[in-house]
């Protein structure tokens, strides 16, 4: 997979114009104000945090944090993404500082105290570029800085042994909308290998392909230990210790 912002792949298909417009559609105010809650209270956040959010996306996270009184900084690869969260940004009178660029190539050396990974945004490559972007989040960190990267449960998934499918429905003007995502996890792999589908009303049904690398908790942790972090904890969705059957695995890494 391609590391560089400037070359085509396929992530430009997949967070473009659907991805904006589904889950825009999909996730409420307060789902995410509930997000950025989660993510203060983890943080135990204070005025001037300096907090890079890798990817920003469309700045749902990123503007409820500068609200909140962090020095946020976004990044992300889509320049249609990022004309969105600008525009929330400026609606909501938040200060982000965003900036185009892809999250597995970044240059930051000791600016923040806090690199965020939301949203199952990590896992979007092989795992030789994963590792090495584990390094370049670690060297964007202040001396004890910390990552926080949120992603799926594996032992929440229903994984099966056949091919799995979950749709997502969106209504407009235009008409009625569908976003297929088939689904199939490979143990020897690690990974969701995922055709999606976008049938938008009057329109061809297009298919784009693409793979997520999934991790158990020790497995992560032993990752996160590879790239030079030290004292891991795990959360679930709404700050409990993470278990079994939390929704979601959040994981906190320090930077010595």
């Amino acid at each position: 997979m391609s590391t560089d912002a400037g070359e085509p792949d396929e992530l430009d298909e997949l967070f473009g114009r659907d991805y904006l417009d589904f889950y825009t559609a999909k996730l409420s105010d307060a789902t995410n104000d509930h997000e950025a809650q989660t993510i203060a209270d983890i943080l135990q956040l204070t005025p001037g945090l300096r907090v890079l959010d890798l990817p920003c996306g469309y700045g749902r996270i990123a503007r409820r944090l500068a609200a909140m009184g962090a020095e946020v900084t976004g990044v992300d690869r889509s320049e249609l993404l990022l004309a969105h969260a600008k525009q929330e940004a400026e609606t909501h009178d938040a200060a982000v500082d965003y900036h185009t660029g892809d999250m597995r190539s970044i240059s930051f050396d000791a600016k923040f105290d806090v690199v965020l990974s939301w949203f199952t945004s990590f896992g979007y490559a092989d795992d030789e570029t994963l590792r090495a972007q584990l390094a370049l989040m670690h060297r964007a960190l202040a001396p004890n800085g910390r990552l926080v990267i949120e992603t799926l449960n594996l032992h929440q998934l229903d994984l099966q042994a056949s091919e799995s499918s979950e749709t997502s429905e969106l209504r407009d003007d235009d008409g009625t909308h569908l976003m297929i995502d088939r689904t199939l996890y490979d143990p020897h792999d690690g990974r969701l290998h995922v055709r999606r589908f976008v049938a938008r009303s009057g329109q061809p049904t297009r298919m784009t392909r693409y793979d997520l690398r999934l991790f158990t908790l020790p497995e992560l942790a032993d990752w996160l230990r590879a790239a030079g972090f030290t004292h891991c904890q795990a959360y679930g969705a709404d700050c409990e210790a993470f278990c079994v059957d939390s929704d979601r695995l959040i994981v906190v890494a320090q930077r010595a």
